[in-house]
């Protein structure tokens, strides 16, 4: 005998989702900054329609993604690949936002940390502004070696700026022969003070802080003084590419990035003694982008730690100027109140009153938002339904909506985000939707059943409305588990037990209904 379980249909109210992400975060933990991280995640299209990814909008730095199709196939899926390659030692929160052609968006969170080699930085993990000048100043002194000053000419005459004998003026570039501090003199040769000793009254261990100290020519260190660097226009003496004019003194191009980061280590290490680098910091700063360290700076930086056991951190990391404002003062971090609109017109196609989509806000300032006002429809097309009242540095606000029409149309309305106590602002949504027949007149309706034969697991159809052309089945999670253009014998093999829910699809209309499995 067989057992036929026959359900008529009527009508019920369940969310199909556009896609399906195999994951909703993808966590890079340690990266080091001389490496990459890649990570994926698959998009799989549960509609029984092709769907275009007509955006992917990716929030934060040094991350960046690949994806190999813009269109998703029915039941299809690709994957969003994210490649993450930091370059500071930072926390990294970043988001990917994907805009389907039906108007939904789809959130892939993205976190990381980024690493540097050793553990020589340790202490600056995270850190900007005054909080890492404060953290360098720690580490720069940490287990310093000071040489005394006659110790560290004898170094650098001898071995740090010593190249197979011969020993070059970072100004003129005048190269002489000699190794020692008598044979410098007797080649004209003296110790140049990069921060001038006259600003610190020769003190220790500033005096003998090899960072900041070079061989130059006597002339050229005497012309140069205790000037406060800049850009020389009309010079009084120039020689092998230096300047100087307008009591400012112009290294050659070879020296200024190496200049520039002397002045900016001396400042965290030490102090601004009588505020000397105020005037000069951003031309300082300009020097350091524009002429980043060499392999000799590099070697130098090297041979140094050697013998005081620390380092200049601008020559290791020349991007934690991007994390400092100021050197000279005190750096308060600045307050950054930014909001982002991942879309400010949005428009869905083939919405039912049943649907519900969210819409997301990026936090892209360096605030942590709270106690969101909430958001308001401004014709009541669009009903609000819920607002996060949330969203940490990096992180979006999400918007749930639904529609509140039940007649076939075009519909627009506004929704409008308020942040003012967060940003100051208000943000709005422009929306339209199609929505399209929800159901079959009460009497087709009646006539329709879905047969589930539990012997040889097929499915039926009878009394199928004229034109109807798909066939889509839905498991209690809302995924798509069988897609058909037939209506009788058809093959439901190896499901498990429970409710399956049922769309039938005309060029028109939409039925829904569902159909018990034992």
């Amino acid at each position: 005998m067989r057992n036929i379980v026959y359900l008529f249909i009527f009508w019920i109210s369940f969310a199909q989702a556009q896609v399906t992400l195999s994951s909703a975060k993808l966590d890079f933990g340690d990266v080091l900054t001389t490496t990459e991280k890649e990570l994926a995640v698959d998009i799989t299209n549960s509609t029984s329609a092709d769907l275009g990814i007509d955006q992917v909008k990716l929030y934060g730095v040094d991350y960046s993604y690949s994806l190999s199709n813009a269109t998703l196939a029915p039941a299809g899926s690709q994957k969003l690949r994210v490649t993450f390659k930091p370059r500071h030692n930072v926390v990294y929160n970043g988001e990917v936002i994907l805009v389907l052609s039906d108007g939904s968006q789809h959130r892939v969170d993205i976190v990381g940390n980024g690493r540097y080699a050793g553990t020589y930085y340790d202490a600056t993990f995270n850190k900007s502004y005054q909080d890492l000048k404060d953290a360098l100043k720690t580490t720069l002194a940490s287990g310093y070696t000071n040489l005394g000053y006659n110790g560290a000419r004898d170094k650098m005459y001898g071995e740090i700026d010593n190249v197979n004998g011969k020993v070059t003026c970072i100004y003129t570039g005048r190269v002489a022969t000699f190794n020692t501090r008598a044979t410098a003199t007797s080649n004209s040769f003296n110790c140049e003070h990069t921060w001038p000793q006259s600003l610190f009254n020769s003190a220790e261990p500033e005096k003998a802080d090899i960072h900041h100290l070079f061989p130059t020519d006597d002339n050229a260190n005497s012309k140069r003084a205790n000037y406060a660097f800049g850009t020389v226009s009309n010079a009084s003496w120039t020689e092998g590419g230096s300047k100087l004019g307008g009591s400012v003194f112009e290294p050659r191009d070879e020296q200024k990035g190496a200049t520039a980061r002397a002045m900016l280590y001396f400042c965290i290490r030490y102090q601004d003694y009588s505020n000397f680098i105020d005037s000069q910091e951003e031309l300082l700063k300009q020097w350091h982008r524009d002429y980043a360290p060499n392999t000799q700076e590099v070697a130098r930086n090297e041979s140094i730690y050697k013998y005081q056991k620390n380092r200049n951190p601008f020559v290791d990391h020349p991007e934690f100027m991007e994390r400092i404002n100021v050197i000279g003062g005190t750096d308060t971090k600045p307050v950054l109140k930014l909001a982002n609109l991942v879309q400010s017109t949005i428009n869905y196609t083939n919405v039912t009153p049943s649907d519900q989509r969210v819409i997301y806000v990026m936090n892209v300032g360096n605030q942590d938002w709270s106690s969101i006002v909430g958001a308001t429809s401004v014709s009541g097309n669009v009903t609000v339904i819920s607002t996060s009242n949330a969203a940490a540095v990096g992180e979006p606000v999400a918007i749930t909506i639904g529609f509140s029409e039940t007649t076939e149309g075009t519909y627009k309305d506004v929704v409008t985000l308020d942040l003012q106590n967060q940003v100051g602002s208000s943000y709005d949504f422009m929306i339209t939707y199609s929505l399209g027949k929800v159901g079959l007149k009460d009497k087709q309706m009646n006539k329709v059943a879905i047969v589930y034969n539990p012997l040889n697991q097929f499915i039926s159809l009878t009394n199928v409305p004229q034109g109807a052309n798909q066939l889509e089945v839905y498991d209690g999670a809302g995924q798509l588990v069988l897609l058909s253009s037939t209506f009788t014998d058809i093959p439901f093999v190896g499901h498990a037990g429970g409710v399956y829910f049922v769309a039938i699809k005309t060029e028109k209309e939409v039925i829904t209904s569902k159909f018990l499995v034992y």
